[in-house]
């Protein structure tokens, strides 16, 4: 019996997790130094790099079997490519150039990892092309057994901009030939299983040779899901989310939202003209907010701590119907003569405590009103997903003029 089979007998708590996946590192053949940072759930490795175990333990807890192995070797083979050499001769560099697809919180990760340890994030300059408002689009050396990613760009030795070295990157992808099977009637998935699955959107003329009923639309649930319908297909769409739904579960996330290429070939958001299949996607952008949130939330509370400075972290809550639980909305709390940090939210519970008039001591307003009336009282935050800081309280005459909602 391997030792990857004992890691999977049975589901340990974190810093378990964290003990056993540093010896699966080693029976791998990773010498490097590696230090495990109990509070921050993350493994340094010198010369100030770490490495996350929250996405591992995710894939973890949340994944069975065969399913599960794979999904750990691949977060063994991320953390050798950390320590892999960055060649610095061009001709070298050019052939092992890869595009990857990052929703943006893990750019957020690294940004608060210098706010962490360097006391604020002015060295933080990631070098990325965004791609439609959640995520970005970063460099990488593929290597015979990893991925590295370069956060901040091409070496300088090789003498190409961003852009440039971007087009190489995604040149390379071209080596591959096309690879989509069908999930579903009219539902595609790719079907490299290469790390670069989710990169292929980068060609649009290889999405429009899926044969889907329409013009493409495309979902990049987890960095190794891609899935394709058609703009003419209500089935294939509907289908789509619900196998989105269920990558989001076992994988590294990215994004939830639907995206198509547009006349000018820029990828934007694909809005469904079904009411009901925009309903079941904004509660998959929602269960995707959750997740960021909750993982911004632990960085700051941490952070805030270390600084000695007293702000309050809102949470972002959901909330579902037992009869229907794609039927959901979230909520965070803003109460008086507390400093806080909210996230953007479909709903704010406005608490005085003790208040005793006709207001009453909570009032649950819808965030559109709020922040369009409340304006001047949210400053807007660095990092993502977006956080507002509050200045104050609104007076009562202000939330007297905000209608409550059930």
């Amino acid at each position: 019996m391997g030792f990857l089979d004992v890691l999977f007998r049975r589901k340990p708590s974190p810093d378990q997790f964290a003990k056993l996946f540093v010896a699966a590192a080693r029976r791998e053949g990773f010498a490097d130094a590696l230090t495990y940072k109990a509070d921050e759930f993350r493994l340094l490795l010198g010369e100030g790099s770490y490495f996350n175990l929250h996405n591992a333990y995710h894939a973890y807890c949340n994944t069975r079997g065969a399913e599960q192995k794979r999904a750990l070797r691949g977060f063994l083979s991320a953390l050798s490519s950390s320590t892999q050499g960055t060649p610095q001769q061009a001709a070298v560099a050019r052939p092992m150039l890869r595009p990857v697809i990052r929703g943006r919180s893990a750019l957020e990760d690294v940004r608060l990892h210098h706010v962490r340890t360097e006391g604020d994030d002015s060295a933080f300059h990631p070098a990325f092309r965004p791609f439609g408002d959640d995520c970005v689009v970063l460099l990488a050396l593929d290597h015979p057994d990893a991925i590295s990613t370069l956060t901040n760009g091409p070496e300088a030795a090789w003498a190409l901009t961003f852009d440039q070295a971007l087009a190489i990157a995604i040149d390379n992808l071209r080596d591959a030939p096309d690879h989509f099977s069908e999930l579903a009637p009219g539902v595609y998935r790719g079907g490299w299983s290469d790390g670069y699955d989710i990169s292929r959107v980068l060609l649009p003329d290889m999405l429009e040779r899926v044969p889907v009923r329409g013009r493409p639309v495309f979902m990049m649930p987890t960095r190794d899901v891609l899935l394709v319908t058609g703009d003419n297909d209500d089935d294939g769409l509907i289908a789509m989310v619900e196998f989105s739904l269920q990558a989001l579960q076992n994988g590294r996330v990215v994004s939830a939202h639907m995206y198509h290429y547009e006349d000018d070939r820029e990828p934007v958001r694909y809005q469904p003209a079904s009411p009901a299949l925009a309903h079941r996607l904004a509660h998959l952008a929602r269960l995707l907010d959750k997740s960021e949130y909750d993982a911004q939330k632990e960085a700051l509370d941490h952070i805030h701590e270390e600084q000695g400075m007293d702000i309050f972290v809102a949470n972002y809550n959901l909330f579902t119907q037992e009869d229907d639980p794609a039927t959901s909305f979230s909520l965070a709390s803003w109460t008086r003569g507390v400093d806080t940090s909210l996230p953007k939210v479909d709903r704010l519970a406005l608490v005085r405590p003790d208040a005793e008039d006709e207001i009453g001591e909570v009032r649950v307003v819808s965030w559109e009103q709020a922040a369009h009336l409340l304006e001047p009282l949210l400053a807007r935050e660095a990092g993502y997903p977006v956080r507002y800081r509050t200045q104050g309280f609104p007076a009562d005459a202000q939330l007297a003029q905000l209608d409550e909602v059930p």
